[in-house]
């Protein structure tokens, strides 16, 4: 469990399904085209924008498509545009590897960085408008991040 009081946390959006795929069980590689020094505590947001299913044939393959609609997503997940989801931590960030490619649900491609989390934990959704980049967040957005209990 992420400690976080007293904690820098930054704050990352994804646009779906790539964002739920975050959560255990799945635990998804995360790709992006820029690599990141920051270690730590990571809120998870998704966009108010989800990806169109082109789009994610575009970017994973149409078989990887299928996985991620038949196999693995809840489409009722996919309800949360706009909001904070989860918190995870960053541990590592570094050059993506052919082998990355499952985990990651993406096509292998030289150039991208494999972020790699641990302890994704589900939070009470809070309203959220998305940025870009890794932004810090202040402490009164902390204070509203709550853990889900089921």
């Amino acid at each position: 469990m992420i400690e976080l009081i007293g904690k820098e946390i930054r704050v990352l959006s994804w646009k779906e399904p790539f964002g739920s795929l975050m959560l255990p069980p799945h635990n998804k590689i995360e790709t992006r085209v820029w690599e990141t020094d920051y270690r730590g505590p990571i809120l998870m947001a998704a966009s108010k924008k989800s990806y169109n299913s082109n789009d994610i044939i575009d970017i994973s393959g149409y078989e990887v498509y299928e996985k991620i609609f038949n196999e693995v997503i809840n489409l009722d997940v996919l309800e949360r545009p706009g909001t904070a989801f989860a918190i995870g931590d960053l541990i590592n960030c570094r050059p993506m590897r052919p082998e990355d490619s499952e985990k990651a649900f993406v096509t292998y491609f030289p150039g991208l960085f494999s972020w790699i989390f641990e302890d994704v934990t589900e939070i009470e959704p809070i309203p959220w408008k998305g940025s870009l980049g890794l932004r810090r967040l202040t402490p009164e957005e902390i204070k509203l991040i709550k853990i889900r209990t089921f």
